[in-house]
């Protein structure tokens, strides 16, 4: 019996990430420590300009951060504006909605996936887009996020930092 080769993903870079929409932040943050192990996060509010499909407006959520073995977990209980975040929770529930990938270039992906979500204040040294979300829903079964490696550097180091210290500002223990 032969079997279909593997196909391979047509994203040229790391797999860093992995986006979760809840509804509650407090209580997704209890779950996934309850469930999971994870623990401690790092919680960020976050409010910022960004278009979603054809909407453009400003996007605020509650955001948590976990280590998540050589993985980072983004929690996100979307709050005000339109975003692919929203759309999965009122869609299809709590749940993963992306995988997140360091890149060198965003705009360099198949021109089969369109950019559905984009921060429009997050931008590379020489104007470019540094974050960015394709529609690959139909293809993976999530929505596929590029971030220029540099950016997802930075992120990360932050967050690890912010969890090394259990008095920073958003630091949150879970039991």
């Amino acid at each position: 019996m032969s079997h279909p080769a593997p196909s391979t993903v047509a994203i040229e870079g790391d797999f860093y990430q992995v986006g979760v929409v809840v509804r509650d932040i407090d209580e997704g943050m209890a779950r996934y420590s309850q469930l999971f192990g994870l623990g401690p996060f790092w919680r960020l509010d976050t409010h910022y300009r960004a278009r979603y499909r054809e909407w453009e407006g400003i996007v605020a959520n509650r955001n948590a951060f976990a280590r998540w073995g050589d993985l980072w977990l983004e929690m996100v209980a979307p709050g005000e504006g339109q975003s692919n975040a929203r759309e999965w929770l009122e869609q299809r529930g709590e749940g993963i909605f992306h995988l997140g990938y360091a890149v060198d270039d965003v705009m360099a992906h198949p021109a089969r996936w369109p950019v559905c979500f984009q921060p429009l204040e997050t931008r590379t040294k020489d104007g470019h887009p540094a974050l960015v979300h394709l529609d690959t829903v139909k293809e993976f079964g999530y929505f596929a996020e590029l971030t220029e490696r540099s950016l997802a550097q930075r992120i990360n180091e932050g967050i690890a930092a912010a969890l090394a210290d259990p008095t920073a500002p958003g630091h949150v223990a879970c039991p």
